[in-house]
Protein backbone atom coordinates (compact mmCIF):
# COMPACT_ATOMS: atom_id res chain seq x y z
CA UNK A 1 0.00 0.00 0.00
CA UNK A 2 2.75 2.25 -0.54
CA UNK A 3 0.60 4.33 -3.22
CA UNK A 4 -2.32 5.12 -0.33
CA UNK A 5 0.48 6.90 1.85
CA UNK A 6 1.73 9.19 -0.51
CA UNK A 7 -1.46 9.77 -1.68
CA UNK A 8 -2.66 10.42 1.88
CA UNK A 9 0.42 12.68 2.04
CA UNK A 10 0.15 14.47 -0.75
CA UNK A 11 -3.53 15.12 0.79
CA UNK A 12 -2.35 16.65 4.08
CA UNK A 13 0.08 18.54 2.03
CA UNK A 14 -2.44 20.67 -0.19
CA UNK A 15 -4.55 21.04 2.78
CA UNK A 16 -1.56 22.96 4.75
CA UNK A 17 -0.98 24.43 1.59
CA UNK A 18 -4.24 26.12 1.30
CA UNK A 19 -4.03 26.64 5.27
CA UNK A 20 -0.90 29.11 4.38
CA UNK A 21 -2.58 31.03 1.41
CA UNK A 22 -5.66 31.94 3.40
CA UNK A 23 -5.42 33.64 7.00
CA UNK A 24 -7.42 31.73 9.56
CA UNK A 25 -10.24 32.85 12.12
CA UNK A 26 -8.01 33.46 14.45
CA UNK A 27 -5.63 35.52 13.11
CA UNK A 28 -8.66 37.62 11.70
CA UNK A 29 -10.41 38.23 14.96
CA UNK A 30 -7.12 39.48 16.18
CA UNK A 31 -6.84 41.67 13.32
CA UNK A 32 -10.53 43.23 13.95
CA UNK A 33 -9.34 43.35 17.43
CA UNK A 34 -12.25 43.51 20.25
CA UNK A 35 -14.39 46.28 19.06
CA UNK A 36 -16.72 43.61 17.49
CA UNK A 37 -16.48 40.76 20.14
CA UNK A 38 -19.75 38.43 18.21
CA UNK A 39 -18.40 39.82 14.69
CA UNK A 40 -14.93 38.04 14.40
CA UNK A 41 -16.57 34.10 15.09
CA UNK A 42 -19.14 34.84 12.25
CA UNK A 43 -18.31 32.96 8.70
CA UNK A 44 -18.48 34.24 5.50
CA UNK A 45 -21.71 32.40 4.56
CA UNK A 46 -23.20 33.60 7.91
CA UNK A 47 -22.12 37.19 6.79
CA UNK A 48 -23.51 36.87 3.71
CA UNK A 49 -26.94 35.20 5.98
CA UNK A 50 -27.20 38.18 8.09
CA UNK A 51 -28.82 41.08 6.48
CA UNK A 52 -31.65 38.98 4.66
CA UNK A 53 -32.58 38.00 8.25
CA UNK A 54 -33.13 41.98 8.92
CA UNK A 55 -35.56 41.84 5.85
CA UNK A 56 -37.78 39.16 8.06
CA UNK A 57 -38.13 37.19 4.75
CA UNK A 58 -39.14 33.53 5.44
CA UNK A 59 -35.99 31.16 5.44
CA UNK A 60 -37.36 29.73 2.46
CA UNK A 61 -37.65 33.06 0.17
CA UNK A 62 -33.87 33.38 1.84
CA UNK A 63 -32.99 29.81 1.02
CA UNK A 64 -34.02 30.32 -2.78
CA UNK A 65 -32.31 34.14 -2.51
CA UNK A 66 -28.93 32.06 -1.96
CA UNK A 67 -29.55 28.81 -3.97
CA UNK A 68 -28.65 27.25 -0.60
CA UNK A 69 -31.23 24.55 1.02
CA UNK A 70 -33.77 25.28 3.80
CA UNK A 71 -31.72 23.73 6.27
CA UNK A 72 -28.92 25.09 5.60
CA UNK A 73 -30.02 28.73 6.32
CA UNK A 74 -31.85 27.52 9.57
CA UNK A 75 -28.12 25.91 10.58
CA UNK A 76 -26.56 29.32 10.10
CA UNK A 77 -29.64 31.43 11.43
CA UNK A 78 -29.16 29.43 14.80
CA UNK A 79 -25.07 29.79 14.40
CA UNK A 80 -25.67 33.29 14.14
CA UNK A 81 -28.22 33.51 17.34
CA UNK A 82 -25.48 31.56 19.36
CA UNK A 83 -22.46 34.04 18.09
CA UNK A 84 -24.28 37.02 19.08
CA UNK A 85 -25.84 35.75 21.82
CA UNK A 86 -29.50 36.17 21.21
CA UNK A 87 -32.38 33.78 20.94
CA UNK A 88 -34.68 35.53 18.39
CA UNK A 89 -34.11 36.74 14.81
CA UNK A 90 -35.15 40.05 16.01
CA UNK A 91 -32.57 40.13 18.77
CA UNK A 92 -30.03 38.89 16.18
CA UNK A 93 -30.83 41.68 14.17
CA UNK A 94 -30.31 43.99 16.73
CA UNK A 95 -26.87 43.03 18.36
CA UNK A 96 -25.89 42.96 14.55
CA UNK A 97 -26.45 46.57 14.72
CA UNK A 98 -25.59 47.46 18.14
CA UNK A 99 -22.12 46.06 16.50
CA UNK A 100 -21.85 47.59 13.46
CA UNK A 101 -22.46 44.60 11.38
CA UNK A 102 -25.71 45.81 9.98
CA UNK A 103 -26.67 49.15 8.66
CA UNK A 104 -29.21 50.96 11.09
CA UNK A 105 -32.43 51.30 9.84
Amino acid sequence: MPGRAVGAGRSRARRLAAGARRPGRALLARQRGPSAPGASALTAAELRLLPLLATHLPFPEISGELFVSRNTIKTQANSIYRKLGASSRSQAVARARELGLLEAE
